[in-house]
């Protein structure tokens, strides 16, 4: 509980000084699939600092993991941030139970495709050792500004 309390006041804190159309057109709605010495699945919402391609940038996100344990459901929050640059991205997430840097690759920012390793931050480990992950990115607005560009040579 204190977890998701102090996820939710940096997250409304964060955005609170972003114009509403600004916001939309830069996030996006993820939605992922991770295995992290079990399976889960994960949504979140995703937001992009910077509209250029032709540079690197920041997206930050957070969300919710869901994943059986024991038989029954468990739903942990997470927030995360890459670091894109080109086709690859680098980058950090967080669950109350385990922090997990990574690397992978950016597909348009429309699908990434991640691995990095899971490194449990309690004695409930959930999470621990090698991950992979998908995620696609669904923005809200069309004509976002949350994509990559398409660039011919």
């Amino acid at each position: 509980m204190r977890y998701t309390s102090l996820l939710s006041v940096i997250f409304v804190l964060g955005f609170s000084g972003l114009s509403e159309a600004q916001f939309l057109d830069q996030t996006a709605i993820g939605a992922g699939y991770k295995y992290t010495g079990r399976n889960s699945l994960k949504l979140s919402l995703e937001y992009r600092t910077a509209t250029s391609s032709s540079q690197g940038y920041f997206n930050i996100g957070a969300g919710a993991v869901y994943t059986p344990v024991n038989g029954n459901a468990k739903f942990l929050p997470e927030v995360h941030a890459n670091y894109n640059n080109a086709v690859f991205m680098y980058g950090l997430s967080a669950t109350p139970y385990a922090l997990e840097p990574n690397i992978g690759l950016n597909i348009f920012n429309m699908m990434w495709l991640t691995g990095g390793y899971a490194i449990p931050l309690n004695k409930d480990k959930y999470f621990k050792g090698i991950t992979v992950g998908i995620q696609f990115n669904i923005a809200p607005v069309k004509g976002s500004n949350f994509y990559d560009k398409f660039k011919t040579f």
